[in-house]
Parts: structure tokens; sequence; C-alpha cells
């Protein structure tokens, strides 16, 4: 899952350089450089202007010199000494420092190498790990929360973000590329968005500078994230590990993978170019091409290219009016041109399509908007259920458009269609980066020496494949990282998966990683955040990374730093059955009564009798109460509630505005 960004070709306003997701973390973009007057002393890229230390009765600083060398040490009022090991190793442990900075860290040898890094701050730091809905950047959310922006950002938080970095041969001693930078406006775009609001609502509640390191790598399951100490459990995935650790597999497994998809995309441009296609055919959108295949069976699993097109109508005032042009998202890749004119594309499914449309390219009359259409797969798609329409905007810093109120072009409803050319699959993709132990060693491995206050855990998606089998990777996982990090209570927080019906593995899968995340919250210090209500059906990557972040910290404002509040949803602690009904107890946290999210009845509740076979239950509140019954069975024995990959009708929560959790219950 990776987080291309989408592509604008026109009227792009000078200084919009076109960057990766990384650039914005490099060179002149960073904050500062170390200054090394000669020699080989040096510090891990940890520590570099705008890095905020762990404050706390010891901080770890360290680095590299010449071996057996004295190294002395300044920061604020604060000295240490130290020698080098016979490898050129250092170590140092900061006593007593207290929330503050600027400051300057001063270091020199015993025999004249001298470094000073400016920047340095003082406060609490967490690490927000996962996959891309924990790597998702606030460009794709700035639609949603311009108010971030206009408000200058959160300058009191810091965020490491480290570049995806695999490596099966050992843990690296320090990142290839990373970097600090400051959550202003500026810098906004390329930040983690869930890191930002989770930063910012630690921030503001504890009153100091806050560090956020993000590690996180889209599509990545849990084992790529841990190391062999912490797979020992799991001799399947060591050995897949060794398969990985030979170079010429990894070679060319990737040159493999160059070459077919290579070969893919020409025969598409071949057969768009070889000359006659189907005529065209009437097609409603937004649909999944395979539901239109009763019409059509050539949409039935189809792969290939399809052009899509449609003729609407615009009033003078848009000829002189930049606008822009919302279409949802589509699988998997597309252009998209107006008027002939190509507007922009996006080279995989997931991003939301917002491209901007400057002044004068619509014109008063008739207007065609053409979508190409790249399927790879069998799953194309228009998605349903998200916006398909022009609308006013307006160029801001960035290169992006702001949404302004007025009249709406609609451009769901009748299109056209025709196919340009039917092929095989597309080659599947190989991800070497999400290899047993890759990204321990590569992204995680350099920054454990490094003090940390907790650990926020946002991933789950990517292991629905083999879901019973999380449970016990996850609590692993945990235990390997406080014991690689030298933390045996460093707390963690779980972001339980939200709901989501699309691009996932279906049946039970998304409901037993959920189970499993439920179960990691009995470890000690840990805590798990519930959001169903937050997914979105038709998206993997529910936008909502403010309430999200915002639910885990409540849970490490309670957790970590012992504050009285309420920091989870309704929790059931009781039941008995009566009359064919059970009636569960729960814990509201609040003291206030249970309710639903919609104000409908209960919706989300299963049971099953003896033979284990589960109904629909109906459910009724009442204060903290909840009574289930299910027509079809006369003797419960088993309960169960939000089974299934997007539960949204009839969700439990409490007056605070939290969620109840899935959970299953055995009855006795």
């Amino acid at each position: 899952m990776y987080l291309f960004r989408s592509v604008h070709l026109l009227h792009r306003p000078a200084g919009n350089n076109r960057r990766s997701a990384f650039e914005n973390y490099s060179g002149k973009r960073f904050l500062g450089r170390r200054l090394c007057m000669a020699g080989q002393l040096r510090f891990p890229l940890l520590f570099s202007a705008g890095c905020v230390l762990q404050q706390g009765e010891e901080t770890r600083i360290w680095g590299w010199c010449r071996p057996g060398t004295e190294v002395s040490l300044r920061l604020d009022r604060h000295r240490e000494r130290t020698v080098s090991d016979d490898w050129g190793n250092f170590e140092v442990l900061l006593k007593g420092l207290i929330p503050g900075g600027p400051y300057v860290l001063y270091a020199e040898t015993s025999d004249g190498e001298e470094q000073r890094i400016g920047g340095i701050y003082v406060g609490d730091v967490y690490v927000c790990a996962g996959q891309s809905n924990m790597e998702l950047p606030m460009r794709r959310v700035r639609a949603r929360f311009p108010e971030e922006y206009e408000n200058g950002g959160a300058p009191q938080v810091h965020l490491y973000k480290v570049e995806g970095k695999y490596d099966f041969s050992g843990p690296l001693k320090d990142h290839v590329r990373a970097g600090w930078q400051i959550c202003t406006t500026d810098s906004l775009d390329e930040a983690s968005a869930f890191s930002y609001f989770f930063g910012k609502y630690i921030q503001e509640a504890r009153r100091m500078p806050v560090g956020i390191i993000n590690l996180s790598l889209g599509g990545t399951p849990v084992e790529a994230w841990m190391s062999e100490t912490g797979l020992a459990r799991h001799p399947g995935y060591l050995r897949l590990r060794e398969q990985y650790q030979k170079d010429g597999r990894l070679c060319l497994a990737a040159g493999q993978q160059e070459e077919g998809e290579k070969a893919w995309q020409e025969k598409i441009l071949r057969k768009e170019q070889e000359g006659e296609h189907d005529v065209w055919k009437k097609i409603v959108l937004p649909a999944y091409l395979e539901e239109e295949s009763c019409w059509d069976q050539a949409l039935r699993d189809f792969c290939g290219c399809i052009w899509l097109r449609r003729r609407f109508q615009a009033s003078k005032e848009w000829e002189g009016r930049e606008c822009l042009l919302r279409f949802g998202t589509m699988t998997d890749s597309d252009r998209i041109y107006i008027n002939g004119v190509l507007v922009g594309e996006t080279e995989y499914c997931y991003p939301p399509r917002r491209y901007p449309i400057p002044e004068g390219l619509l014109r008063t009359g008739e207007n065609e908007i053409a979508v190409r259409l790249v399927c790879r797969n069998g799953k194309g798609r228009v998605t349903p259920g998200k916006p398909y329409d022009l609308i006013p905007g307006r160029y801001i810093r960035g290169g992006d458009m702001k949404e302004e109120p007025g009249e709406r072009i609609d451009l769901s409803g009748e299109w056209e269609y025709q196919i340009r050319a039917v092929l095989e699959p597309a080659p599947e993709q190989v991800f070497l980066n999400r290899g047993p132990t890759g990204l321990f060693h590569g992204m995680v491995s350099p920054c454990l020496p490094y003090m940390v206050k907790g650990v926020v855990w946002y991933q789950g998606e990517s292991n629905d494949c083999h879901p019973k089998v999380y449970r016990e990777l996850l609590a692993d996982m945990i235990e390997d990282w406080r014991r690689q990090w030298r933390q045996e209570e460093l707390p963690f927080v779980i972001v339980q998966l939200p709901g989501c019906g699309v691009d996932i593995a279906g049946g039970e899968a998304w409901p037993v990683i959920r189970e499993a995340q439920r179960q990691a919250g009995r470890l000690p210090l840990t805590a798990v955040t519930v959001n169903l209500d937050i997914g979105e059906e038709n998206d993997l990557h529910p936008l909502d990374k403010k309430t999200a972040a915002f639910r885990a910290s409540l849970a490490v404002r309670s957790m970590v730093y012992k504050e009285t509040l309420v920091s989870k949803g309704p929790e059931p602690e009781a039941y008995r059955v009566e009359n064919g009904q059970v009636i569960l107890s729960f814990d509201t946290q609040d003291g206030e009564e249970i309710t639903t999210w919609d104000g409908e009845s209960p919706s989300e509740f299963e049971v099953a009798g003896c033979d284990g076979r589960y109904y629909r239950g109906y459910g009724k509140t009442e204060g903290k109460t909840v009574t289930v019954y299910a027509e079809a069975v006369e003797r419960p024995y088993h309960i169960r509630y939000a089974w299934s990959s997007a539960p949204k009708k009839g969700l439990l929560c409490s007056k605070s505005g939290l969620t109840a959790g899935p959970f299953v219950w055995d009855l006795e």
C-alpha cells in the first residue's frame, strides 16, 4: 500500500515542486545539519536539529568516534564524560533532563574533534508505528482538516520520519535516510496525519515539546517489524527470512517483477494502438465493473484498459472559474481528461482523485470528461459512495485547491465505456520489504537505544490473509519491542482496526484480527482503542485520523500519565440468560447510560445455540444493560457483537462519545 501522490499536470503554480513523500525530510529541508569539524566523531541521525530527547531520570546519548577516545558531552547544564570502546562506540546517560529548549548539544573528543548540534528539545517522545494508516500523510486529509494549515500546525510537535528500509543481513546502526521536522504549516503535507494529531493532543495536555518517531510503511505485516528473537515461536517465518537473506533471490525477484510489469504495460499500449475497438456502451457510475457484468460479460474479471466518457453542461460562469474535480477513488490507475486536456493521473487505487481545473478549460455549454482506467486484477471499480463532481475551488499554498461554496456539477449517473485492451491479470507484485525481520533491522533497530515514553501501534490489515496467527504474533511483537528497547514496562496503545468493506480478506478475517488486538490489551501496560464508527466501508484508509489519534491520546493520558478521565468505551462485565434472552451489563466508564451512535436499536449482535450457528440478534438498551435475543435461538449458548468487517448500524457507545469494542462470549 504505497502512498503515491496524485499527479496534477495542469496549471502548477510556481514553486510547487513534486517530491516523493520522503524528500521533504532530507537535504536543505532538514532543520539544520550537524557541524563536524574533522575526523570520525558522529551521532545517529536521531540526534539532529529539531530532535526531542525524552525527559526523565536518565536519557541516553550515543555515537561513534575513534576507539579508546575520551568524549565530553554538554547539554544545557548537564555534562558527562566517557571513553569509547574498542569498536569506537560511546554512550552516556544524562540525568534529570526537564522539558524545554532549544538547547545545543556540544561534543568534544580528547584528540580534538568537536561537534555541535543545535535545536535540541526535551519533552516526551512516542513511537508511532505500523502500516499505511499510520503512514498516511496530512496532504491526504488536508481538505477535511484545513484549519490545521490555517492555524499554523503544531510547532511544539516534532516528527522524525524514517524512510522505508529493509535489511535481512542484520540490524543497522543508523537510519539510511531520516530527519526531524517541526509540524508547522510549511511541513505538514508529508507528516503522518495520525502522528501529527496524536502529538498535538499530547502536547496540549502536557504543555511540553513532543517528539514522534514515525516507523511506518504501507502494506507491511507485523512479522516484518519483529526481530529473530521475537519470531522464535514462529519457525516458519524464520525459514522464510533465510530465503530473503539470499541476495541472489532478492535481485532475481526484483528484476523479474520490473520486467514483467513493464511488459504488461507495454502490451496495453500496443492493444490500444492496434485499431478498431468495441462500440461505446452505456454504464451507470460509480459502480463495480464486476456488478455490471450481468449486462456485459466482457466486464467479468476484467483486466486491461477501459475508457469512460460523459458529456456535461456548464453555464457561462464556469468558463472563467478555477474549480476542483473530485472523482472518488478508482481501481487501479487512471488518467482523466477534460475537453481533451489531461488534468491529472494517479498510479494506484487508494488516493482520492482531487484534480485542480484551471480557469478557461471549461466552456459554456457542452463539455466532455474522459477517463482512461487500467484494471490489474479483475477488481476494477469507480468506487460507489464517493463524490464525483466539479466544485468551485481556489489554489492554496502547496498547489492544492481549497473547496469553495457554490454550484456544483454532478458527474455521477449515465456514462459510456469502451474496452480498449483485454489482458491476463497483471504480474503479482512482490514487496521485499514485507519479509520477516526486514523492517525491524532497517527501521526499528537504529532507534532502540533512544529513550521513549511509549508506542502507538496501528497495523493488522496486511495480516488478514492469516488472521488466526495474528494473536500470537502481536503479543510476541509487543514483548519483543519491550525487550529490545530495554524498557520492560514500555506502554503500548493498539489502534484497533476500523470498519472497512473493500480491498481486504473476506469472511471473518477482520473480526479475528480485532479480537487478537482486544486480547493483546490484556498484557500489562497495554491499551486498545476502538474505531468501528470512524471507518469508511468503501475505503481502506479512512480520513478521520484526528478522532483515531484523540482516542489514542486518551489511552496514553490514562495509562501513562495517570489522569482521571474516560479513556475507553463501554465494556461488557456480566450477563444472565432469561427466557431465551441475553441480558448484558456494561461498564460505561463514565457512569452514564449506554446508547448507540445513530440512535437506532443495537443491530450488530448475533446469537448462537448449542449447534454454534449464529443468527441475527435484536437488541434493546436500558440504563447500562442491553437485552439481546434471536428469533431462531431458543437457548443462547454464544453471543458476539460487531463480528463483521464493517459493522455500522446501532453501534454501542457511551455518552462520552467512545465506542464499545467487538467481543465474543461463550455463555455457560
